[in-house]
């Protein structure tokens, strides 16, 4: 009997490593040993259209073998789950966070926080939603002098470049062309008031020309790219450096803080870590 279309599919679902976007879906199986038996794939125009009914009616199935991960569709990722309990780990961007704060440590020597979107004062401004960063974090650079320069630099106040470095980073799942001008965007809106401010993905293109992009981008606005290992957070890399800002935001600051609690919290404890010369771990994300 011919493979069905979802035959085929589920055979390439099965024979990879991690979770496929559709498009991903659609050029392994021009290269199955069996696509050309498939009557399906024969008779259509535009096999990409075919592939996305197959998934969509296959993943709304109570019994489906076929799992999806990510909201919007044209980002969703697909993986074999057999009678339903998927052997490979679902991603959600909340699972990054941890890997993000352990890195973040270890490479700047960063405290992160993590700021909650839910918690913004005037819940029915969407446009406040749009303006939280995902994490900030704080790179304690009065701690590491003598006790005579702490005294003397805490003088200069917590903007100051000598007392504290702030970091603030936008994460997504995935960096592809399709979402690139979004999410560089986003991370501009959300995150470009800081002394450093980053994309964080776990996954992203690979090619010569969408590195040129993010390059380009990168040369007009300093967001930097930093690529996660889920497995060890440590070897995680940054792709493209974050261009050091001297000066602060403090006008987005005060927005931020104005608006979202978590925010105004982390602002609270930079100023304890001058004033008391010491940091509270337990007011950041605990290195998981």
């Amino acid at each position: 009997m011919p493979p069905t279309l979802l035959d085929l599919i589920i055979d390439v679902l099965k024979n990879s490593n991690a979770p496929l976007l559709q498009g991903e879906i659609v050029e392994l199986l021009k290269k199955h040993p069996h696509i050309n038996q498939c009557g399906e794939w024969s008779r259509v125009t535009v096999p990409s259209s075919a592939v996305a009914r197959c998934l969509t009616n296959n993943i709304n199935k109570t019994s489906s073998v076929i799992g999806a991960e990510g909201e919007k569709a044209s980002f969703r990722r697909y993986y074999y789950q057999g009678t339903g309990q998927s052997s490979q780990k679902i991603f959600k961007e909340i699972d990054l966070h941890p890997i993000l704060v352990k890195y973040a440590r270890a490479k700047f020597g960063v405290y992160c926080k993590t700021i909650q979107a839910t918690k913004i004062i005037q819940r029915n401004d969407k446009t406040r939603v749009w303006a939280n960063p995902d994490i900030v974090g704080i790179e304690p650079i009065l701690l590491s002098w003598n006790g005579f320069f702490q005294r003397e630099l805490e003088k200069l106040g917590m903007f100051s470049t000598k007392v504290l470095a702030f970091y603030s980073f936008e994460l997504k799942l995935d960096l592809q062309p399709d979402n690139l001008t979004e999410s560089y965007f986003q991370t501009v809106s959300n995150s470009n008031w800081a002394n450093y401010s980053y994309l964080v993905v776990r996954d992203f293109t690979q090619t010569a020309s969408f590195l040129e992009q993010i390059e380009r981008l990168n040369a007009g606005y300093g967001v930097g790219l930093i690529k996660l290992n889920e497995n060890e957070p440590l070897k995680s890399e940054i792709i493209i450096p974050a261009r050091f800002k001297e000066n602060l935001d403090i006008h987005f600051m005060n927005f931020l803080s104005d608006n979202n609690i978590d925010f105004n919290s982390f602002l609270q404890e930079c100023m304890s870590i001058v004033s008391h010369k010491k940091i509270d771990e337990n007011n950041f994300d605990a290195l998981i």
